[in-house]
């Protein structure tokens, strides 16, 4: 064989090793690889991932979310100390389902490290539950544009394309297969009501406290119940030094409860708006859902307006004769408060074991009267 038929032939052998090579990367792309949570959102930062790209991924699954934005779900409400994130379910927005992926044996939703998920109407998705560890079939994607205004974008679940442009991503599942289930799994249960009318403080007897400025907030511990009010500052971490220590000391006990697991009502623009927060409800425990839904509904449909009838609000709150108590937002918009029902045998009370009501001069008079005639 001449030398150049020789150089010819390797050389064709060569090249079909060439593209050989290249349809199996070809090939490579195509195929699903496995991935975790935390392997996922690396691999889209150092980009060997891409948006388009059909990955497997095992993670515990919720359908309440912990990253979503708390000015959709109360636009009129300050930002004050929070150390949990509030879940929430969404309904179906333009037949498209929002969940949440953490990493496997993730035992509560309050990670930062999370990855939002969608999935529609027909989706096997639907037939999967809070807690349950799950293999995905997904393809990377951006947040869609229905979910962008709703959808905190905390870092964890951004890309940046560039200096001072971030794409938030998430993951369209196409199939899904149980992997396994938690024992335990905890959410947070809460929601966000109005006063009408509102109880306005004399702001003439209040001038230059704490009290009457518009950074204050006011709590109060439910279960149990701890009464009167105390008041934090929005602001006790810049204005440290400047705060007397009551007022730091009050804010920080109020972040100490959601740590300890202890619902509570805060007033954010007291006395006009409230939210009702249950810290930690073990989703798998039928008692705590039951004992927590009690808190919830009891609150709106008795304890509200039996607190601000009898108890000693301070700084001479003029009480209305008649008071709506309203829910604006709750944490499960699948199943909403307003549909359910509850036991009032079960609910526990706002009461103080050792409050007793301060007597009015009516009511004095009242008993004076009755006593004489006797």
């Amino acid at each position: 064989m001449d030398w150049k038929d020789v150089i010819l032939s390797y050389y064709g052998i060569l090249q079909i090793a060439i593209q050989a090579v290249k349809a199996l990367g070809k090939l490579k792309k195509v195929v699903p690889t496995e991935f975790s949570v935390e392997e996922l959102r690396e691999g889209i930062q150092n980009g060997d991932l891409h948006f388009g790209d059909k990955v497997r991924i095992l993670g515990t699954f919720s359908e309440y979310l912990p990253f979503v934005d708390p000015k959709f779900l109360l636009k009129e409400s300050k930002s004050f100390p929070r150390i949990l994130p509030r879940t929430t379910r969404i309904a179906a927005i333009d037949d498209l389902y929002c969940g949440a992926l953490f990493k496997l044996d993730q035992t509560d939703a309050f990670a930062e490290e999370v990855l939002p998920i969608f999935y529609g109407l027909d989706s096997k998705m639907l037939e999967h539950t809070t807690g349950e560890m799950l293999e995905m079939q997904c393809r990377i994607t951006q947040v869609p544009i229905q979910y962008r205004n709703i959808i905190n974008q905390n870092d964890y679940f951004v890309f940046e394309k560039e200096e001072g442009l971030v794409v938030p991503f998430g993951l369209k599942v196409e199939d899904v297969k149980p992997y396994g289930i938690l024992d335990s799994f905890k959410i947070s249960t809460w929601l966000i009501g109005s006063l009408n009318p509102p109880l306005a403080i004399k702001e003439s007897t209040l001038k230059k406290t704490c009290i009457n400025c518009g950074k204050n907030f006011c709590y109060f511990p439910i279960d149990p119940f701890d009464f009167p009010p105390r008041y934090g500052c929005i602001d006790y971490r810049e204005h440290y030094g400047e705060m007397s220590r009551e007022v730091v000391a009050q804010t920080e006990r109020f972040l100490n409860l959601e740590r300890e697991g202890t619902p509570y009502v805060v007033f954010p623009d007291p006395f006009k708006l409230f939210e009702v927060f249950n810290p930690a409800v073990d989703i798998f425990n039928r008692a705590q859902r039951q004992h927590s839904k009690n808190i919830m509904i009891g609150a709106v449909q008795r304890n509200m307006k039996e607190l601000i009838k009898k108890a000693p609000f301070p700084f001479g709150l003029p009480l209305p004769r008649q008071m709506a108590v309203s829910v604006d937002f709750s944490y499960d918009q699948v199943n909403k408060m307003t549909q359910q029902t509850f036991d009032p045998a079960d609910v526990p009370k706002w009461q103080c074991p050792h409050f007793k009501p301060i007597e009015t001069k009516t009511a004095k008079r009242g008993k004076s009267e009755k006593a004489h005639a006797k």
